[in-house]
């Protein structure tokens, strides 16, 4: 007899499992309730571990049973039923459900077998309980899939092969021209390239596989996060995230509000917001960019203009006629510049218009001179004229010739307006000698930078005096530069090239240090009653952090606030930021500082303004104390100027003072404080001491 390949190697299989028992073990391990009997007695032969707990008996009880008495709540005809159609079908399973009095479910799948002896295996699982479980597991998914939706972000979920598990509908809805893909199973790759194919994301236009491959990578990255553009006009921002088991969840935000915001902010920052014109940020970068898209032939004229005088406009007609002035002339520029051109407004009453022009006939000067006219034309305000003068320098940007990194474009335009202003010209334009002249100031910002890193910078002090008693009763803080080659060196040496290389700060910052140093020395050597008077910048007073700055200095050296006495300039009074930091003036008086008004009478200041500003002194220019013994219209200029102070209830100092004349005509006009060399030339602090004690001696 010849034997069936397949059913030899089907035997010895069996063989196999019994000797290692791995039926044994599988017949255990089941999660359902097995039960075997006997085919023609139906008498309980074994039940693995599932059903002795299903029928809450243990094997040698459950051995004495017959199928029917295991569960006599079911009908007992339903299970002879199931039993016949068994016998008369050996080797065919059957199912049955069957259902408790207590509602319960049970599905019964059965087979006879004949092998030898009829065997019956029934297989016995709990329906009930495998309903309630998929009815939780239906109902978390109907509610997982609810919340997926009810979110106002587009969410989705990739599996570790990147394919598509879940999205909501509003992952779908941003992207509309790629939402057919967006199936089980696809992948996101494949959904990424049906978004490129209909252009769906504007940052990849033209440059699609390179945005592929970038978004990949980003994607592939163990958190990440992308903006991205889309054809529809929105902006998302989108956040990524792999899962523990290697799979994918995204967030897709919708941020276009917030990237509007930010251009309106972007176009706040870089527009005035008096006159709606281009401000100076980013400005230079921006004409670089411009000249370097154009033509050959084409370059750019750049007019730096400037509205002189403009500080009397506001001292003799108000803010709102300066304000008004500017508005119409940024309403002339903005004009003028429709076409191919650009307004800014760079400065107080400093503007700047760029057109592009045809470089082997620019026409500059004579669009120059025809936009000075025009800025030129008067404001009515109130019923009056308001006129002024304007001077206007000019440069070329021409992209054929390099960029000169020694000096800007927008530098060459202010240095050709500088010249203007100097030679009474409304127009110049930008020379070679102006780039040497801008170079030499250049060296000497460097020796400026590296000098405040040497701490070559001083302060010297010079003595105020009562002239009458020969009392010194304080000293003023003046700054010098000790150079290495070229010795003390007297603030007007340098200190305009230091203001426009913005190092203002930082000698401020020294000048207030080292007074608080001179004053603890006066201190020890028992003078606790003199005080010191410091200079405040405009750019100092229009600085919201001035008060604490000063009071973090002073309570680091200990040193009381009446002890200093913070000097402005009456140029202050005309400065167009005027009206910025009257508060700051105010806060500084309310902290108990003592204010004082230097170089009164040169600033054409109106008298008002010296109430807003609650000083306690007024200083009056050397201009109207040299020779003031010989020059009665002088005296009759020095009197007015004392008499007004004295009517106002504000101390008065004379600054400058050389001769005795000049002294006792100042004591028969009622002025006795005041500073010049007649009594002292400003003196390092190591010879405050001496001063102090040869003046005191020369008292008696």
């Amino acid at each position: 007899m010849k034997l069936d390949p397949d059913q030899n190697a089907a035997f010895a299989a069996r063989q196999e499992l019994e000797r290692r028992g791995v039926l044994d073990a599988l017949f255990d391990m089941g999660p359902a309730a097995i039960i075997v009997a006997d085919g023609k007695t139906q008498q309980v032969i074994a039940g693995n571990s599932q059903a002795l707990a299903f029928f809450g008996f243990d094997l040698r009880q459950l051995r004495k049973r017959r199928l029917a008495d295991l569960t006599p709540e079911i009908r007992s005809h339903r299970t002879v039923a199931l039993l016949n159609r068994l016998r008369t079908c050996p080797g065919r399973s059957r199912q049955v459900r069957l259902k408790t009095n207590e509602q319960r479910e049970y599905l019964v799948r059965a087979v006879c077998i004949n092998a030898g002896k009829p065997t019956l295996i029934a297989v016995i699982t709990d329906e009930t309980a495998q309903a309630h479980y998929r009815d939780r597991v239906q109902q978390a998914e109907s509610q997982l899939t609810t919340a997926i939706n009810a979110l106002a972000d587009g969410f989705v979920y990739y599996d570790n092969e990147d394919k598509l598990v879940i999205c909501n509908d509003n992952y779908r809805a941003i992207y509309p021209k790629s939402a057919h893909r967006m199936t089980e199973g696809t992948t996101f790759r494949e959904i990424l390239q049906a978004g490129l194919d209909a252009g769906e994301y504007v940052d990849a236009i033209g440059r699609e596989e390179e945005w592929l491959e970038q978004r990949l990578s980003a994607y592939s990255r163990e958190n990440s996060m992308v903006e991205q553009q889309l054809s529809t006009g929105r902006w998302l921002r989108v956040e990524e995230r792999r899962t523990p088991g290697g799979g994918r969840v995204g967030l897709r935000i919708d941020i276009t509000e917030l990237k509007h915001q930010q251009a309106r902010l972007e176009r706040m920052m870089l527009t005035d917001e008096l006159t709606g014109l281009r401000n100076r940020r980013k400005l230079l970068d921006d004409i670089r960019n411009w000249g370097a898209s154009l033509d050959p032939q084409t370059g750019l004229g750049i007019i730096h203009l400037d509205i002189r005088r403009f500080k009397q406009v506001n001292a003799i007609y108000g803010y709102d006629a300066g304000d008004r002035l500017l508005r119409q002339v940024a309403a002339f520029l903005q004009d003028a510049a429709r076409t191919h051109g650009l307004a800014a407004r760079i400065g107080g009453n400093e503007f700047l218009f760029a057109r592009e022009i045809t470089l082997n006939d620019p026409k500059l000067e004579e669009l120059a001179e025809q936009l000075c006219r025009g800025m030129s034309n008067p404001v009515i305000c109130d019923g009056q004229r308001v006129g002024c003068a304007v001077a206007a320098g000019v440069a070329i940007l021409d992209p054929r010739e390099p960029q000169d990194e020694s000096i800007s474009i927008l530098g060459a335009a202010e240095m050709a307006l500088t010249d203007a202003k100097q030679s009474g010209r409304s127009v110049a334009f930008f020379r070679p000698r102006m780039r040497a002249q801008a170079l030499s100031d250049g060296g000497l910002t460097r020796d400026l930078q590296d000098a405040v890193a040497r701490d070559e910078f001083e302060a010297f002090f010079q003595p105020q005096v009562d002239a009458v008693t020969h009392c010194c009763f304080g000293f003023e803080a003046l700054l010098r530069w000790r150079h290495p080659q070229k010795g003390v060196l007297a603030a007007n040496a340098f200190l305009g090239i230091a203001q426009r290389a913005g190092l203002t700060e930082a000698l401020d910052t020294i000048v207030l240090e080292q007074t608080c140093k001179a004053l603890t020395h006066l201190d020890r050597i028992g003078r606790s009653d003199l005080t010191i008077s410091v200079n405040l910048s405009a750019n100092q007073v229009a600085d919201p952090k001035l008060l604490p700055h000063i009071l973090n200095v002073l309570n680091r050296h200990g040193v009381a606030r009446h002890r200093i006495r913070l000097e402005l300039l009456e140029s202050t009074l005309l400065d167009e930021r005027t009206s910025h930091y009257l508060s700051n003036i105010e806060n500084l008086v309310k902290a108990g500082f003592v204010m004082e008004l230097d170089d009164f009478g040169t600033g054409h200041a109106a008298i008002a303004s010296l109430r807003k500003f609650k000083v306690n002194q007024i200083k009056i220019d050397r201009s109207f104390v040299q020779n003031l013994d010989l020059d009665l219209q002088l005296q009759a200029l020095t009197g007015a100027i004392i008499g007004l102070a004295d009517r106002l209830g504000v101390g008065i100092l004379a600054e400058g003072v050389e001769t005795p004349a000049e002294q006792d005509c100042l004591i028969r006009m009622g002025c006795t404080r005041a500073q010049g060399w007649l009594y002292e030339k400003a003196l390092p602090l190591d010879q405050l001491s001496t001063f102090l004690s040869r003046f005191e001696a020369s008292k008696a």
